[in-house]
C-alpha cells in the first residue's frame, strides 16, 4: 500500500469526499478481516468486527494525524476491537457458567470443493495453529502480526505500545520455538 496515497485519501475524506473512505475500505477490508479472523476464529464474528473497525475508523478519521502510517493506526483499532470482543466473550461465558446455561455455539464453516485437499489443508492448519498456541501471548501476537499481517517491527511496536527491541525478542523466540515444535512435520514433508 502506498503510504502517501493513504494520507491523501484520508485528507480527501476529512474534506468531505466520501469516495475516499470507500477506497480506503476497499484497500484494507480483506487484510483487517483476516487479522480479526485469526484472533476470534469465527467467520461471523470476524465479519461483524471488521464492520465495527471501519465504523470506528470513519468516526475517528477527523482526528487522525499522520504521526504514524494510516495502516498502523487502522491495525491498532482492529487490535483494540478484537481485545474488546474477547473481554466481552469472557464476560458472557462467565455469566453463562454462573447460570449453568453453557452450550456449544456452532461456528460458521466454509465448504471446500475438493474434500481431500480440504482435509490436508485443515490438518496442516490444525498442526500449525496448535504450535502457535504453544507460544506465549506476546510471542503469538507479534508472530501473527508480522508473518500473517505483514506488519513491520516498528508498526507492531506502535500497535502494541512496546519497544521495538521487545518486539524483536518476542518474534525471535516465537520463530525458534515454532521451528522446534514443527520439526517432526518438516522432516516428514507432509506439512
Amino acid at each position: 500500500m502506498d503510504i502517501l496515497e493513504d494520507e491523501i485519501l484520508v485528507t480527501k475524506l476529512q474534506l468531505g469526499d466520501q469516495d475516499a473512505f470507500d477506497e480506503l475500505m476497499r484497500r484494507y477490508k480483506h487484510r483487517i478481516y483476516a487479522y480479526i479472523l485469526r484472533s476470534v476464529k469465527n467467520y461471523e464474528d470476524a465479519e461483524e468486527l471488521t464492520i465495527e473497525v471501519f465504523f470506528k475508523v470513519y468516526r475517528a478519521l477527523h482526528k487522525w494525524q499522520p504521526q504514524a502510517k494510516f495502516s498502523t493506526w487502522l491495525y491498532k483499532i482492529a487490535y483494540n476491537v478484537s481485545i474488546d470482543h474477547h473481554r466481552s466473550k469472557k464476560r458472557q461465558i462467565t455469566q453463562l457458567l454462573d447460570n449453568n446455561l453453557l452450550s456449544d455455539e456452532p461456528m460458521a464453516k466454509d465448504l471446500g470443493s475438493n474434500p481431500e485437499k480440504l482435509i490436508v489443508e485443515k490438518d496442516r492448519h490444525r498442526v500449525i495453529n496448535q504450535a502457535v498456541d504453544h507460544l506465549s501471548q506476546n510471542q503469538k501476537k507479534v508472530f501473527l502480526m508480522n508473518r500473517y499481517d505483514g506488519l513491520q517491527i516498528k508498526e507492531i511496536a506502535e500497535i502494541l505500545g512496546i519497544a521495538e527491541g521487545t518486539v524483536k525478542i518476542h518474534l525471535h523466540r516465537a520463530i525458534k520455538k515454532l521451528r522446534v515444535l514443527l520439526q517432526p512435520f518438516r522432516e516428514n514433508s507432509e506439512i
